[in-house]
């Protein structure tokens, strides 16, 4: 347990996404009238076959580069095995809850119990962070292997960061939207929210006041123009997996983010299938996120939002 000197002393936390054949970092601080600056921030590319060396070296040039003012950190972990779950247990008591992700975990990974790491979000209101005693538990549980977890942490030390925080990008994401437009998510209103990265797509749908639910989808091919149907049919599964098992609160909206195709076809063809209001969200056009006077001299600042989105949601952990 921290001490309560530890906790008055706010940590200087930087965010970094380690993507499919880039890095990205991220440092944010909360301005007053719920704005957001973001003070540093870049991305640099290495190749898909990059050895840990390599990888270690790119992050060591990034930081250097963008001068990060500190090395403390909250990292995306990024991994195929992840095991990212929909929860929802009737009747089951909150001193019970562990040990039920625990069976759940080892079901879905087929690995012993000392072979895991699991952590897990609970959907509870802002307002009552107090599960009320006969209500359902139902969250986010997020499993993977121990290894797994140990590798990414060696390579942030190899180069020199120090990460207090582990996250996952569907979980960032949500954070980002829920900052920047908490306000349309409500009892009435619930989002759909889909973040294509290069290999994969991370959609996320935020109903009442905080709740998630999450879904990620691979594709084994960089060009999201050429695998439209194949995200229509996951965005579809999601949506009725979610009325059906999950919430009623209806979806008002579909906001697509990240490695968006620049093809009016391919937005045309996701809006007239799965018929909801459609948009491209860049989170740094919104009016309650700065941008500072350096990270706008960045030479790749056009083309700096898809590789940021993530990483975006990781460095509001500074906030």
């Amino acid at each position: 347990m921290a001490s309560a000197e530890s906790i008055a002393v706010k940590e200087d936390i930087a965010g970094i996404n380690i993507g499919d054949g880039f890095v990205s970092v991220s440092r944010i601080v909360r301005r007053r009238k719920g704005r957001f600056l973001l003070t540093h921030a870049g991305w640099m590319d290495y190749e898909p076959d990059a050895s840990e060396e390599e990888i270690v070296r790119v992050i060591r040039k990034l930081w250097k580069k963008c001068r990060i003012p500190t090395r403390t950190v909250c990292s995306g972990l990024n991994a195929r095995s992840l095991c990212l779950k929909y929860f929802k247990y009737p009747g089951l008591s909150p001193r019970e809850l562990t040990s039920a992700l625990r069976l759940e975990a080892e079901e879905t990974l087929q690995l012993p119990p000392e072979e895991i790491m699991l952590d897990w979000h609970l959907n509870r209101s802002q307002d009552n962070l107090y599960t009320q005693q006969g209500d359902p538990l139902q969250g986010v549980l997020v499993a993977v292997a121990r290894e797994r977890v140990s590798r990414h942490l060696r390579r942030l030390k190899m180069a020199g960061l120090y990460p207090v925080v582990v996250d996952v990008g569907c979980m960032a994401l949500c954070n980002l939207y829920l900052a920047l437009r908490g306000k349309s998510v409500n009892q009435d209103h619930a989002v759909c929210l889909v973040n294509l990265s290069r290999y994969n797509a991370d959609i996320s749908i935020l109903f009442r006041d905080r709740y998630v639910y999450p879904r990620t989808i691979f594709s084994r091919s960089t060009e999201w123009s050429g695998k439209v149907q194949y995200l229509i049919e996951n965005i579809s599964d999601a949506l009725l997996y979610y009325h059906v098992r999950v919430d009623k609160t209806p979806v008002t909206q579909l906001v697509l983010t990240g490695f968006v195709p620049d093809d009016p076809e391919f937005m045309e063809q996701i809006h007239d299938t799965i018929d909801l209001p459609t948009e491209v969200w860049n989170p740094l056009h919104e009016e309650n996120f700065l941008i500072s006077h350096s990270v706008r001299l960045i030479k790749e600042y056009d083309v700096i939002t898809p590789l940021m989105t993530t990483c975006l949601g990781l460095g509001l952990r500074n906030t």
